[in-house]
């Protein structure tokens, strides 16, 4: 309007502010899990080591003792998955780190064979880590 009360031609009511204020309700908001951190930097060396041809050309376990040789670590041992990871047939253990108790990597081989992957122990793998754990324990002794 002007300023004696008539219209603007062509004038456009101000715009509204922008959706700044948070919703109406919780239900607008989708909560997920958080996800998991990054993959340990010894980890991520110990994969990065792992090579699928050798897989193919030596056996899992010779390529595993490989990688671990690779990243100064100590293949303890390897074994059928039997359901302890998902989409898994055989897991071996890597141990990364003596100090503090010991650091262990899993190394897992695909159902297929045609892929290798280094993780973490979870939920379903942590009874094989302390046996890992308890089995360098018996290393020292010796």
């Amino acid at each position: 309007m002007t300023t004696d009360g008539t219209p603007m031609p062509h004038s456009k009511p101000p715009a509204a502010p922008g959706p700044a204020a948070a919703p109406e309700s919780d239900a607008d908001f989708s909560f997920e899990a958080p996800s998991p951190g990054p993959m340990p930097l010894d980890l991520v060396e110990l994969e990065l080591a792992l090579d699928l041809n050798d897989v193919s050309a030596h056996g899992f376990s010779e390529a595993v003792r490989a990688a671990a040789r690779t990243v100064e670590g100590e293949f303890l041992f390897d074994l059928p998955a039997s359901g302890l990871a998902d989409d898994a047939q055989r897991i071996a253990v890597v141990c990364l780190s003596r100090a503090d108790g010991g650091r262990f990597g899993l190394v897992l081989l695909s159902a297929e064979g045609d892929r290798v992957r280094a993780a973490e122990a979870d939920a379903s793998t942590k009874g094989l880590v302390d046996f890992a754990r308890a089995f360098v324990g018996v290393l020292e002794q010796l």
